[in-house]
């Protein structure tokens, strides 16, 4: 009995404790939850603590303060930390830019009509964040329609006010992503104006799994480990929808009845240098980057 409890403190002790921080609470991440719930962590050797954060913006911050090892953040923020002066390296993908319609959409306030590119201009568009990539995706698809994005007013809303906003009348569209599109069309407070995700590139990276340079080179293997353990989890996402949902909500805690159907993200571990230069070339468009950057350098080995 001694030998036995001796060797399972061996295996406790074993264990290498990360933190990771996410201000995705939703299906964005759910490769992270899955294989953090279903044990696939564990299995390698890793106590993964989850922390949520409020702001993908204050990511970078926490990473260079070291409160987390590793961080899900948008490609757009991801991006502007190392233009600033931040030394940031992606990991490996989280999700990824989709042609289903419902991914992404813009839903407009029902007592506005909206029908085509040009409708936006002078109209006030709620953003889950000045910058965010759903911001860059949308002025994206306006670039592309000759439409300039400058005479659209556009404001920071986290996506859980942006139904009340549209029912007071705060705004007149929002970007968004499910849960939340359903929530939204389902109120009856908006429709579905334009469906963003067939308007933009698919296999994009939106989230990434980012951490510092310096202790990417210091912990290399448990840099692998966490690949592992999060392309093991996209399979798991994949092969069984109804308990990667239960997992997600362990810390979403969303409404069961909004969980229970919302659409699950594309989890999208690869990421290669194209994606990245992909996101470069949109992003120095946009005029939201001061300086040239050698892309390879920042995919972590």
């Amino acid at each position: 009995m001694a030998i036995g409890m001796a060797l399972v403190a061996g295996t406790v002790q074993a264990q290498t404790k990360l933190t990771i921080g996410t201000a995705g609470g939703g299906t964005a991440v759910a490769a992270l939850f899955a294989a953090k719930e279903e044990g696939f962590f564990a299995k390698r050797g890793i106590d993964l603590n989850i922390v949520m954060g409020n702001l993908d913006s204050s990511m970078p911050a926490a990473l260079v303060a070291k409160s987390f090892d590793v961080a899900a953040v948008s490609a757009t923020t991801f991006f502007q930390a190392d233009d600033g002066g931040l030394d940031l390296v992606v990991i490996l993908g989280g999700t990824a830019t989709s042609k289903r319609p419902n991914d992404e959409a813009v839903i407009a306030r029902k007592d506005i009509a909206i029908a085509k590119p040009e409708d936006y201009i002078g109209r006030k568009v709620g953003v889950p964040g000045i910058g965010a990539a759903l911001h860059v995706l949308f002025r994206y698809y306006l670039t592309e329609h000759k439409v300039d994005f400058r005479k659209v007013d556009f404001a920071e809303s986290t996506m859980p006010r942006m139904r009340d906003l549209l029912a007071g009348k705060t705004l007149d569209a929002v970007v968004v992503v499910n849960p939340f599109i359903d929530q939204i069309i389902g109120s009856g407070v908006g429709y579905m104006a334009l469906p963003l995700a067939g308007e933009i590139p698919s296999g994009k990276p939106v989230i990434m799994y980012a951490t510092t340079r310096d202790w990417a080179a210091q912990h290399a293997k448990e840099v692998t480990a966490f690949r592992e353990a999060i392309i093991e989890g996209a399979k798991f996402v994949v092969s069984d929808t109804d308990k990667t949902r239960q997992d997600i909500n362990v810390y979403a805690k969303l409404p069961p009845e909004i969980i229970k159907i919302a659409p699950l993200s594309d989890q999208s571990p690869h990421i290669d240098t194209a994606d990245l230069e992909w996101w470069f070339n949109v992003m120095k468009r946009q005029d939201m980057l001061t300086r040239n950057m050698d892309v390879k350098t920042l995919l972590a080995p």
